[in-house]
């Protein structure tokens, strides 16, 4: 099993992000509710590096310092299939990656016609 960090307070997230600044890159990944809302509510934001793993309540926790690491150049944002996630993420913390890398529009490249996680994993 993996080991993982759960974050529910700013200051718990204040040293996540400060880890995060030191590191090349980082995969996000959002979980949030949609429905009978106008706006996409986030619930859970997934954050991992090479040495660490955080699962962030976004309920509790004010999200704004992830736009420090979406605004640094030189830190690539990494996720799958990012089209809602950066739509939460652009309201959570009013910043999208300014770097990214989409594991599924890499696939599509590489000419996967269905390039699910799962079938990456594969």
């Amino acid at each position: 099993m993996l080991a993982y960090d759960l974050i529910s307070d700013d200051e718990g997230f204040a040293s996540v992000v400060s880890e995060l600044k030191k590191q090349s890159d980082f995969a996000v990944d959002t979980e949030f509710h949609r429905e009978r809302t106008y706006f996409p509510r986030l619930a859970l934001v997934q954050l991992a590096w090479r040495d660490g793993l955080a699962v962030v309540d976004a309920t509790t926790v004010d999200l704004h310092p992830l736009a420090e690491l979406f605004t640094d150049v030189d830190i690539v944002t990494v996720a799958h299939a990012a089209d809602q996630d950066l739509e939460v993420l652009a309201y959570a913390c009013d910043a999208i990656p300014g770097e990214l890398f989409d594991t599924q529009v890499a696939a599509g490249f590489l000419g996967m016609a269905s390039p699910s996680l799962g079938a990456l994993l594969e």
